[in-house]
């Protein structure tokens, strides 16, 4: 063969990859035209990806999986983003011509459609479509003049997260849930170290999964009420530090009958509760874990659960543990745990996603402290246990003693509070 039939041999094999290149261009390109479906704006949104949105601290990530097959071919339905704020995706879907079997089906969260958000930490910051009313202290303090115990607590604002369905069932009940700290308790940028526990997202995470079988009949997660400890001092010492101080002593306990006495009836008359001690919790972590257990032992009529994660007990507490009637403990659920070191982990010196924050960065809470509080935590359960009382407790090795710490386990005890006792409670439902 000559070197101009080689030449010529090479050109027109060129040509006919090049024709099949722009074949297979033009098919794919009219493939992805007729699989994106115009929505109203008349913008055009892929057909064949869902949209799957991860929210974390300030950011969010977004992953595209390929979209499952309908559950019927007499189900047909079209997806339409909505961008509400920044990175936040809602997901609309119009369904037409289908039979109600497979809307509910479609719709609804089960083993064969679980939720495309994953169960475990982080959870997402924030109200998680869930809204905030505040109350303001004309609305509560020194509301009983008779409660001379208010004269020491100093006004404050006191806000309650209501979940979505609050509003979307008008004639429904909903349990609460006291939160010690609340500044601490579902918003990054409010919190003391710049990370929250992220309640309202673990909740939401929950409620999705139908795992909060124990709150209303949609799964919902319950009213949140959130009651901010006090940041300044008396006489040098931090006013929480005696607030949330040991049971015998007279801040702590006018702390415990505002809640009880003032608070409580308050959000019982303002919102649709459940007024019952059954649907009544208080939570708390560090100090707030002490005046947790100690609000639900002080009023026993109100109160009917008690969650202490890492809790820092005091020798009052401790010794109402063992002296109280038996009638106190009656139908008490009472949560604890901490982290710490143990014989194999320890808790590490440095973790530089305590410092991951835009807010109070520098502050990494007192990380070492779970170790310390160790032989309080046992002479409790030793307490309980010669009481007879139950509880549940769990031992997390190497937790340091932080809001983001917490934040990693705060599924844990909601599970303990409304969850189904046989669900496995590690998260992987």
């Amino acid at each position: 063969m000559t070197n101009i039939d080689m030449i010529a041999s090479t050109s027109w094999l060129s040509l006919m990859a090049l024709i099949r290149s722009m074949v297979t261009f033009i098919l794919i390109l009219s493939i992805a035209t007729v699989s994106q479906t115009p929505d109203q704006t008349g913008a055009s949104n892929p057909g064949n990806v869902l949209i799957v949105v991860h929210a974390f601290s300030n950011s969010n990530t977004v992953r595209r999986e390929v979209k499952p097959k309908p559950l019927s071919s007499s189900l047909f339905h079209k997806t339409r983003l909505v961008t509400k704020g920044v990175g936040y995706v809602e997901r609309k879907t119009h369904t037409l011509h289908s039979r109600p079997a497979d809307y509910i089906k479609l719709r609804q969260n089960t083993k064969d459609n679980p939720p495309t958000r994953p169960l475990e930490p982080p959870f997402p910051d924030g109200l998680n479509k869930g809204r905030i009313v505040t109350l303001p202290p004309s609305d509560h303090f020194l509301l009983d003049r008779k409660l001379s115990g208010n004269l020491l607590l100093p006004p404050r604002d006191i806000l309650v997260w209501l979940p979505p369905d609050y509003d979307l069932y008008p004639n429904m009940s909903f349990p609460v849930l006291y939160c010690h700290d609340g500044q601490n308790a579902i918003q990054d940028s409010s919190s003391w170290t710049g990370s929250s526990w992220r309640l309202a997202g673990a909740l939401t995470r929950l409620s999705e999964r139908r795992l909060l079988t124990r709150t209303t009949e949609t799964n919902s997660p319950p009213i949140l009420v959130l009651i901010p400890s006090a940041s300044d001092k008396v006489l040098f010492v931090p006013r929480r530090h005696l607030e949330y101080g040991d049971s015998s002593q007279t801040f702590a306990q006018a702390h415990a009958d505002f809640v009880a006495l003032t608070l409580k009836p308050l959000i019982d008359e303002t919102f649709r509760t459940v007024r019952e001690k059954e649907g009544t919790a208080v939570m708390g972590t560090s100090l707030g874990g002490q005046a947790s257990l100690h609000l639900c032992l002080r009023h026993p009529d109100l109160f009917g659960a008690a969650v202490c994660m890492s809790p820092c007990f005091q020798t009052g507490v401790l010794a109402s543990v063992a002296t109280l009637a038996e009638s106190v403990f009656d139908d008490k659920m009472i949560y604890m745990d901490n982290g710490g070191d143990d014989h194999e982990v320890k808790v590490p010196l440095v973790d530089v996603w305590d410092h991951a924050t835009t807010e109070h960065w520098w502050n990494c809470g007192y990380w070492w402290l779970d170790s310390q509080l160790q032989p309080t935590i046992d002479a409790m359960k030793f307490a309980l246990d010669a009481r007879r009382v139950k509880y549940e407790y769990k031992k997390i090795a190497g937790g340091r003693h932080n809001e983001r710490a917490w934040a990693c386990r705060i599924h844990l005890p909601l599970l303990f509070l409304y969850g189904d006792r046989s669900e496995d409670e590690n998260g992987d439902a």
